[in-house]
């Protein structure tokens, strides 16, 4: 697994070997807030940015964790799907799931972290808890 903190202006903190609970406690003690409002200093301005959160990437799945005001936070995440195109090229899947409590935030990480035996309850549960949203 790699991770790294992603900041609005792109540049990266590694997370050296991570575990569920160092990811846990970095987004837990990393000030967003901060980093959020120089996102929106960058989007008021018109200037390149990236949505700061954390991002876990194992093989071919990535996981983007991106706080966001009032204990919620937006995912992203993607993986190659097994279907082939023309029998060559992998298809890639991508899901966002919008402004869900931090509530989830550990359950959702640990299947990340769980590999592809948990990718399906992955991909289900932040549909589901889209749709309450």
């Amino acid at each position: 697994m790699e991770a790294w903190i992603q900041k609005h202006d792109f540049s990266s903190e590694p997370i050296t070997d991570p575990t569920i609970d160092q990811c846990l406690a970095v987004l837990s003690s990393f000030d967003w807030e901060a980093e959020l409002k120089l996102y929106e200093v960058a989007l008021e301005e018109n200037r390149d940015r990236y949505p700061p959160g954390i991002g876990l990437v194992d093989q071919d799945r990535t996981l983007h964790v991106m706080p966001i005001h009032d204990g919620k936070s937006h995912y992203n995440y993607s993986c190659d799907h097994p279907v082939r195109l023309f029998n060559l090229f992998g298809a890639s899947k991508n899901l966002n799931a919008w402004a869900i409590s931090d509530d989830h935030r550990e359950r959702l990480i640990g299947f990340h972290f769980a590999g592809n035996e948990k990718q399906e309850t992955l991909v289900h549960t932040l549909m589901k808890l889209s749709e309450e949203v």
